[in-house]
């Protein structure tokens, strides 16, 4: 009879059979298997693997492949900023892109030898597998577009584990970069330039040709965000090996030698907030560009995280706060959820996030008009007391794999509490004690291992 199969009774022996031995045995090789190799069957998988740079690394080539986008190539100059910045977290306990004596992703980066034309910076914290940290970059936009950007040719990332802010964790920093201006996917459009710096000049009737040099980044009147952004140029009918110099006013800012029509040139430091007037200048030569003038913002907006307040009704939380500078954009990002900006007073922000939709790692996010953005985990601002919002795991978003453990845990569990409530009735607890306990040591830490890897936080 069916009964036998899930309830204590005389005609099995009160053992029922989904949960003998051999069958305790059984769920246990499903499991692994689905988990370990399911990927050979079709099964996508959350679980299968650790967090390790190159498991890292291969999903987000796969998922670039996926989309017709170049394959990343790995630079152990990135591999050493990123582990360089995860070490400067631990070491001055911080959780940001910026560090609290200024440190930026781009020093690290430059640091380590790689002077980028374009680079970017992922980070992820408290995962347990590969698979969750993508998954949770992928649900950010902003870390999405790192992932997917079609200017970058090279990665490096770096998995420490460590104690951050009072709690052992596992610090996951994904840095990209490229050293050209070429990108994927990209046509270069060259502008018409000013016949001053062409190399060819027109007097009269006769055409000749003058030795030349010109800055082709940054343009002129361009706000850049990059405080460590380089300044790249050209020069015409200049053969051989020559020294650029750009100089801002009388200042020197940097030099390079080249024996290209190209040349580049990396500053001793970065460039201060605000306006810029540069010029570069060929010594041996006696030649010098026209002036470009360019603005430099960094600074993203300002959240005053104390003026951050929640307000709850039946259905939604109501979020307010204040922001101490210009701001263009504003949005709360909760797992595959985003929110906006419900009224447009630039004074007074509100936000609101309907309760079922809201789930772990909830994250405020704030840039200007030039992109620089602000963000903080505000998971904590939705406790309260009774932790009303916990983090959650969304059935319905599961892969087929994380789908099958699951059921098949809680199916155990139910089974579980039948066999219990059998015994306590006809009074058999303690004759079956000892079984009991051991399977139900089992189906704890096989529940233990299912569920990990399944919550972090990215930034």
């Amino acid at each position: 009879m069916l009964k036998n199969f899930f309830i204590p009774r005389k005609e099995n022996k009160y053992k029922p059979y989904l949960l003998r031995r051999i069958t305790v045995l059984l769920y246990s090789v499903i499991l692994v298997f689905v988990n370990t190799f399911g990927g050979f069957l079709g099964i996508s998988q959350v679980s299968a693997s650790t967090i390790t740079p190159t498991n890292i690394i291969n999903l987000t080539n796969k998922q670039r492949a996926s989309m017709g986008l170049n394959t990343l190539k790995v630079d152990s100059r990135l591999s050493s900023a990123a582990l360089a910045k995860a070490n400067n977290m631990f070491e001055e306990q911080y959780w940001d892109h910026y560090g609290p004596n200024g440190e930026t992703p781009w020093q690290f980066i430059r640091g380590a030898g790689y002077n980028y034309v374009y680079a970017g910076e992922n980070l992820a914290k408290g995962f347990s597998t590969a698979e969750g940290v993508h998954e949770a970059w992928m649900a950010s936009p902003t870390h999405k577009a790192n992932i997917v950007s079609g200017n970058y040719k090279d990665i490096g990332v770096a998995v420490v584990e460590g104690v951050l802010l009072g709690k052992r964790t596992t610090l996951v920093v994904q840095m990209f970069g490229n050293l050209t201006q070429d990108v994927a996917g990209v046509t270069k459009i060259t502008s018409p330039k000013p016949s001053t710096s062409s190399g060819t000049v027109t007097v009269g009737n006769e055409t000749g040709e003058i030795k030349s040099i010109m800055i082709t980044s940054p343009k002129g009147s361009a706000v850049i965000t990059d405080p460590s952004t380089s300044v790249t140029g050209s020069v015409k009918n200049i053969t051989g090996e020559y020294k650029v110099s750009v100089y801002e006013g009388e200042d020197l800012h940097g030099e390079a030698q080249s024996s290209e029509s190209t040349w580049e040139v990396s500053g001793e430091k970065d460039w201060e907030e605000g306006d810029h007037e540069i010029k570069a200048k060929v010594e041996s030569e006696k030649i010098e560009s026209e002036a470009v003038k360019f603005t430099v913002d960094s600074t993203p907006p300002t959240i005053v995280e104390e003026s951050i307040t929640i307000q709850e009704d039946e259905q939604n939380f109501t979020l307010s706060l204040e922001i101490s500078s210009d701001w263009k954009d504003i949005k709360v990002v909760s797992g595959e959820e985003t929110f906006s900006v419900t009224n447009e007073n630039q004074e007074e922000i509100v936000i609101t996030i309907p309760k079922e939709k809201l789930s772990a790692g909830v994250v405020l996010m704030a840039s200007d008009v030039n992109g620089n953005l602000a963000e903080i985990d505000i998971s904590e601002y939705f406790l309260d007391e009774d932790e009303r919002v916990k983090p959650i795991i969304s059935f319905l978003s599961t892969d087929l794999g994380d789908k099958i453990s699951i059921v098949l845990v809680s199916f155990i569990f139910i089974l579980i509490c039948i066999e219990i409530f059998v015994y306590w009735k006809k009074g058999m607890l303690k004759e079956v004690a000892g079984d009991l306990f051991t399977v139900g040591i089992w189906w704890l830490i096989i529940s233990v291992a299912v569920f990990s890897g399944f919550t972090g936080i990215i930034t």
